[in-house]
C-alpha cells in the first residue's frame, strides 16, 4: 500500500465514470494519485471494482503501470525494511509494517 500510485476503475462502469481522470489523496503519504481506467486489469463485475496499483510490487500492476506511465516506488531498502518512502513506517520490518499500516488506517 505504501507504493500505491494510483486507483483503477474500468472505463465502462458506470459507479466510476464521474472520477475518470481526478485523482485520490493517498492515506498515508498525502500523495495525489490518479484514477485511471483500464480495461484489462480491472474486473467490475469483482468487489468494488476498483483496484490499487503498486507498480513496484506486482506483476500486474507493472503492466499497468508501464500502460499508464505511473510512477514506480520502491518502499523497500535491501534488508527487507521501510525505506524513506514510507513515511513514518520508515525502518520498520516489511511484516512488522503490514500490522502497523492497518493499524494506522483503523484509526483514521
Amino acid at each position: 500500500m505504501l507504493g500505491d500510485t494510483a486507483v483503477a476503475v474500468h472505463p465502462e462502469d458506470e459507479r466510476y465514470k464521474h472520477l475518470h481522470g481526478k485523482s485520490v489523496v493517498h492515506p498515508v503519504s498525502k500523495r495525489r494519485i490518479p484514477i485511471i481506467t483500464d480495461a484489462e486489469l480491472v474486473d467490475m463485475a469483482f468487489g468494488t471494482g476498483a483496484v490499487k496499483i503498486t507498480p513496484a510490487h506486482d506483476p500486474n500492476d507493472f503492466m499497468v503501470g508501464k500502460r499508464h506511465s505511473l510512477e514506480f516506488i520502491n518502499i523497500l531498502d535491501d534488508n527487507g525494511n521501510i525505506n524513506d518512502q514510507g513515511g513514518s513506517f520508515k525502518g520498520q520490518p516489511r511484516f512488522e509494517a503490514r500490522i502497523t499500516v492497518v493499524d494506522f488506517l483503523k484509526q483514521a
